[in-house]
C-alpha cells in the first residue's frame, strides 16, 4: 500500500523526534554507572562470614569476592587493613522526641529533686521571651509517687507564665507547671486516658502526670514549636548516629507524651542532601480508633523515609514502677495498663481488636511490654489472630520484656516467622534500686541470655532518650552486653556475635526492609568502617571509641569520617 506524502513528512518528524530524545537521555538524563570496589581489609557481609571484597553499582551490592581486574575505572574503597560490617541499624530509637525534647536546649540528666531542676530551668526559662512555652527531658526521681505541691512551687517560682512541659529520662512522666496546667486546662477533675494518673494532692494536681496522662498536655504544647526550632535539634543527633556507626534507624515517632509525628522533616532533611542515616518511622497510637490515621502514610516512601507500621503502649516504664505484672508489685498494684484484653474500658482499648485489624491490614507492630502480664496480653492476642486466619499477615515487635517467662518464650518461637524482639543492654546499667517497686523479682528481670538462646530474631537498640547518650554507641553496648552490666544482678553476658548480630540481621528484622542488615548481592551498601574489629576486643575494653569508627557509608557514599580517615 503506498504511503502519501503527509504520512511520510509525519513518521519523518516523529523519527527526528526519537533521535532527540534519545540524544537527550544519553547526554542528559541517564547517570553514569558508579561502580565501588570495597577491598583491602577484613569485610563481613553478615556478623559471621568475611569475604575478601564487595563489588558496588549504584549503592547496592552486586557481588563478593570478585576480580577487581576485570572492573577497569571502578572507584576503590580502600579499607587501608581496617574491618568494614553491614552498618548498624538501632531498632528502637526516639530522635524526633528527642528533637522535641531539647530544643529548648534544657537538658535535666542528672537532676533529681525539685531544687535541682529549679535549678537548671530557671536560668533558661528567664531567657526566653515572656509566655514563650518551654520543653525539657531527662530528669530522673528515686521515687515518683512522692511529688507534692512543694515541689510543684519550686518549679513555678523560677518558670512564671512560661508553659513549661518537663519530661523525664523514661519518656514515661513529665512534669508541667502551673501556668502549663491552666493553658491545657488540666485540673482535679481532669479524667486521663486509660493507663494514665494525674497525680493529686488535696484534689489538686500536683503537676506530675504520669504515662498517657501526659498526653493532652504534650499534644498542646509540642504543637507550639516549629520544624525550624526541633529540626537543627533533630538533625545534630542524627549525625551522632551516623558518627557512632549506625546507618539506619527505627524512629517511634511519638510518645506517651503525646503526639509527635513528623515524617516530613527528614523527607525534607534528605531532599536538602542533609539526612545522614535511613530512617524507618512508626505511628504511636493509644487506641483502634487511631489505625486509620496511619493508613495515608503507607507507600509515600523515599529511599531513606519508609513508613514501618504501628506503635503501641501496652503497658508502662519499668523503671517507673509502672510495668504490668501477674503479682502486686511493692506499691500494692499489678502497675500500669494502656489496652485491655476485653471491653472493660471500650471496644477502642482491647488489644484483641487492636491486633486483629492491624494485622488484618498487613501493618507492622512494635509492642511496648514490660510486665509479664502485658507481655501475655499481646501474645494471646497474636495467637488468637493466627488461629482465626491460619496464620499472621505481618510482622509483631515485641519491645523491652522485663518481666518475661520461659513459656511465653516458648510460645513467641511458635510464632518467630511473624514475631521478632527488641532489647536494650544499657538497661542493665541505668536500672538501679527497683526493689521499692518489684521486691524480690527485681532479680529477674531483663533475661536476655535466655531470649538470645531461643533462636527469635532480636534486635538490640539504645532506646534513646530514655538512656543516655554516653551508652548509645554500639561499642558502649558491647561493652555493657558483654559483661552482664554492672548491675549486681548478676547478668549473663552476651557474646560479641550475639550483640553485632542484635544491631544488624536481628534489628533488621523489626522492619519490613528486607535490604538492610547485610552486605550480601541485592542490599543497600550501608557500611560502617573500625580501626579494629570488635571480635577481637576482650569484654571489659570496649569504650566509645574501643573500637573506633572511622568511617560510615550509604548507599557506598560516604556520611561520616572521623579524622584522619583516607577514604573516598
Amino acid at each position: 500500500m503506498a504511503v502519501s506524502a503527509g504520512w511520510k513528512i509525519f513518521f519523518g518528524i516523529i523519527a527526528i523526534g526519537l533521535c532527540i530524545l534519545a540524544a537527550y537521555s544519553i547526554f542528559f538524563a541517564v547517570p553514569h554507572d558508579r561502580v565501588v570496589i570495597v577491598m583491602n581489609g577484613t569485610i563481613y557481609t553478615d556478623p559471621d562470614h568475611p569475604v575478601q571484597n564487595l563489588l558496588i553499582r549504584n549503592g547496592i551490592v552486586q557481588a563478593t569476592n570478585v576480580n577487581p581486574a576485570a572492573y577497569r575505572g571502578a572507584e576503590i574503597l580502600d579499607l587501608h587493613g581496617f574491618v568494614a560490617y553491614p552498618g548498624f541499624h538501632d531498632s528502637h530509637v526516639h530522635l524526633l522526641e528527642a528533637g522535641y525534647g531539647f530544643s529548648s536546649n534544657c537538658s535535666l540528666y542528672g537532676a533529681t529533686d525539685a531544687k535541682s531542676i529549679a535549678a537548671i530551668v530557671g536560668p533558661i526559662a528567664a531567657s526566653l521571651p515572656p509566655g514563650e512555652p518551654m520543653i525539657g527531658g531527662g530528669f530522673s526521681l528515686d521515687d515518683y509517687d512522692a511529688w507534692s505541691l512543694a515541689d510543684l512551687a519550686q518549679i513555678d517560682a523560677v518558670t512564671g507564665d512560661h508553659p513549661v512541659f518537663l519530661g523525664d529520662q523514661l519518656g514515661h512522666n513529665a512534669i508541667v507547671n502551673t501556668a502549663a496546667l491552666k493553658v491545657c486546662n488540666i485540673t482535679g477533675t481532669t479524667q486521663p486516658p486509660p493507663g494514665g494518673i494525674i497525680i493529686l494532692e488535696n484534689g489538686k494536681p500536683t503537676g506530675m502526670l504520669r504515662e498517657s496522662a501526659m498526653v493532652p498536655a504534650g499534644n498542646v504544647l509540642f504543637g507550639t514549636f516549629p520544624d525550624a526550632v526541633i529540626g537543627p535539634v533533630t538533625e545534630r543527633y542524627l549525625h551522632y548516629w551516623a558518627s557512632f556507626g549506625y546507618t539506619s534507624i527505627n524512629d517511634l515517632m511519638g510518645s506517651s507524651a503525646g503526639r509527635m509525628f513528623n515524617p516530613e522533616l527528614f523527607k525534607k532533611m534528605e531532599r536538602e542532601g542533609n539526612l545522614p542515616l535511613r530512617v524507618h518511622y512508626f505511628y504511636t497510637l493509644s487506641s483502634l480508633d487511631e489505625i486509620d490515621d496511619a493508613l495515608p502514610y503507607r507507600g509515600n516512601d523515599t529511599d531513606m523515609v519508609r513508613f514501618a507500621g504501628l506503635k503501641i503502649f501496652v503497658d508502662g516504664a519499668f523503671a517507673g514502677g509502672q510495668a504490668n505484672t501477674s503479682w502486686k508489685n511493692a506499691k500494692g498494684n499489678y502497675g500500669l495498663t494502656y489496652v485491655y484484653t476485653d471491653d472493660s474500658h471500650g471496644e477502642s482499648y482491647n488489644i484483641n481488636r487492636i491486633v486483629a485489624k492491624a494485622d488484618n491490614l498487613g501493618l507492622n507492630v512494635h509492642y511496648h511490654v514490660q510486665g509479664d502480664q502485658a507481655i501475655n496480653a499481646v501474645l494471646t492476642a497474636l495467637e488468637n489472630q493466627s488461629a482465626r486466619n491460619g496464620g499472621l499477615k505481618s510482622n509483631h515487635t515485641l519491645i523491652h520484656l522485663a518481666y518475661v517467662t520461659d513459656e511465653q518464650i516458648a510460645r513467641m518461637k511458635k510464632l518467630r516467622n511473624h514475631v521478632s524482639l527488641t532489647v536494650q543492654p544499657a538497661f542493665w546499667d541505668i536500672q538501679e534500686n527497683l526493689s521499692r517497686y518489684y521486691g524480690d523479682h527485681t532479680s529477674e528481670a531483663y533475661p536476655f541470655k535466655k531470649l538470645f538462646s531461643s533462636g527469635i530474631p532480636i534486635g538490640i537498640s539504645t532506646d534513646f532518650y530514655v538512656s543516655p547518650l554516653s551508652l548509645s554507641p554500639p561499642t558502649a553496648i558491647a561493652g555493657i552486653a558483654s559483661q552482664g552490666g554492672n548491675d549486681p544482678r548478676n547478668h549473663t553476658p552476651l557474646t560479641i556475635q550475639q550483640v553485632i548480630r542484635g544491631l544488624t540481621t536481628g534489628s533488621a528484622a523489626t522492619t519490613p526492609s528486607r535490604d538492610i542488615g547485610k552486605l550480601e548481592p541485592g542490599y543497600k551498601a550501608d557500611i560502617v568502617i573500625f580501626d579494629q574489629d570488635p571480635n577481637a576486643v576482650p569484654p571489659g575494653q570496649f569504650t566509645r571509641n574501643n573500637p573506633k569508627v572511622l568511617a560510615t557509608y550509604i548507599n557506598g557514599i560516604n556520611v561520616y569520617r572521623a579524622d584522619g580517615w583516607a577514604g573516598p
